[in-house]
């Protein structure tokens, strides 16, 4: 009940359609819960490998959306290639000597890139680029608001905001806020001739498993090369760290106080790294974009009582009946609650005061992941050329936060970022 509205809103964020969402909600879920060393770990669509899979398809397909997702699925297959080979090399342990403050003001400015990008939905507008903002008057001319998106948009976002965290002493009720806002929104949208643009026809069946086509690629291979590392490394630290935090949570108890189990297998790095590798290499099969753990469902899975990976086989085994049956109910559901889903997960990762403490507590660290937060931001709105093939977006701030990291001298002690 959350991943299906998820998965789907994601893949709005990758600029794909939201079946493929529904296709790297399937095999790629249960392959790694099953290959990876975590109980808790949910992998599937996430926002940030999302984001980055978007800016990697736009600059490999040149802006030309309708091949998008022809370079996602390449994208799935290259990352899942690389993250198996560094597993096979034992090269998890490289992810523990990532600097966290970087990572820090990366994941912060990428969230605020990710909620911008979704207020077109909120709008009801077509995508908007920064030619648009400059020359609003045209484009709004062109395409005016649409108020019942807007409407709903803030509806979704009240309803959400109140079920999430007004009735966080029902953990299951709680934690269904996205499932409850999908629900409400197509009831509206089908009971009041709702103007808004909607999700629409989404085919039935599972997807057409087969591996990726490379004869279609005609773009930079240096590129390619490039967006292969950044999303690779970028979400199996996501999925890593969630693992990990979750990890150190104490067994749940049977009725009688007896935990139910002992000894947890410990967190792997190269295990999970190889269980990652696998799931975006099945997500390419199943014609689909890049994954990882998601924050959000791991924590659901793990207070809902789960504690093996057989959760995750059975949320694939949901996924795989409601592409068969039931997509036809998710017709008439609102972009523009898609477009709050995707805001309501990442706005709390825009970490604001962390990153203000980190600065107080050690002024290098702090000042390495303020920079980092702002080149984030200023490079795609710069977007320039570094050589034939290869312009700057979200992802040169992440390099360039790594080589100010090793430029800048780094206090002895360094406070720990949770």
């Amino acid at each position: 009940m959350i991943i299906i509205p998820q998965s789907m809103a994601y893949a709005t964020l990758a600029d794909v359609k939201p079946v493929y969402g529904l296709y790297a909600a399937l095999l790629p879920v249960a392959l790694a819960a099953f290959f990876g060393s975590s109980r808790y770990l949910a992998t599937g669509p996430v926002a940030m490998v999302c984001l980055l899979t978007s800016v990697a398809a736009g600059s490999l397909a040149d802006g030309n959306k309708d091949i998008y997702i022809v370079y996602a699925v390449i994208l799935a297959f290259t990352v899942g290639i690389f993250q198996i080979s560094l597993a096979i090399f034992k090269a998890g342990k490289v992810f523990d000597k990532i600097p966290e403050h970087v990572l820090l003001g990366f994941t912060s400015a990428a969230a605020l890139i990710i909620s911008f990008s979704q207020l077109s939905k909120i709008f009801g507008l077509p995508s908007v680029n920064l030619d648009d903002v400059v020359n609003y008057t045209n484009f709004l001319n062109q395409y005016p608001l649409n108020y019942e998106s807007l409407m709903i948009s803030v509806a979704i976002l009240v309803l959400m905001y109140i079920i999430k965290f007004k009735f966080n002493k029902y953990l299951t009720f709680s934690n269904l806020a996205v499932f409850f806002a999908v629900v409400v929104s197509i009831i509206f949208a089908s009971t009041f001739s709702y103007s808004g643009p909607i999700v629409g026809y989404i085919p039935d069946g599972l997807p057409d498993f087969r591996l990726p086509s490379f004869s279609s690629f005609n773009s930079s291979i240096p590129m390619l090369i490039i967006h292969t590392v950044i999303i690779a490394f970028v979400g199996f630290m996501e999925a890593i760290a969630i693992a990990k935090q979750l990890y150190v949570k104490k067994p749940p108890k049977d009725s009688n106080g007896v935990e139910l189990y002992k000894n947890p297998t410990p967190v792997d790095s190269n295990q999970e790294l190889f269980g990652q590798g696998l799931s975006n290499i099945t997500s390419s099969f199943s014609g689909s974009f890049p994954v990882s753990g998601s924050f959000s469902r791991s924590a659901v899975n793990e207070a809902s009582g789960a504690y093996s990976g057989v959760s995750s086989i059975v949320t694939m085994l949901i996924v795989g009946i409601t592409l068969l049956y039931a997509t036809p109910l998710l017709h008439n559901l609102p972009q523009a609650t898609l477009g709050i889903i995707v805001i309501f997960a990442v706005i709390p990762l825009v970490k604001v005061r962390e990153m203000k403490d980190l600065y107080v507590q050690n002024r290098a660290a702090g000042t390495v992941c303020l920079l980092t937060f702002v080149s984030t931001i200023i490079f795609p709105l710069l977007s320039l050329e570094l050589f034939e093939g290869v312009t700057t977006h979200i992802w040169t701030g992440i390099i360039f936060g790594f080589i100010l990291h090793i430029v800048i001298p780094q206090e002895t002690t360094e406070e720990s970022i949770s």
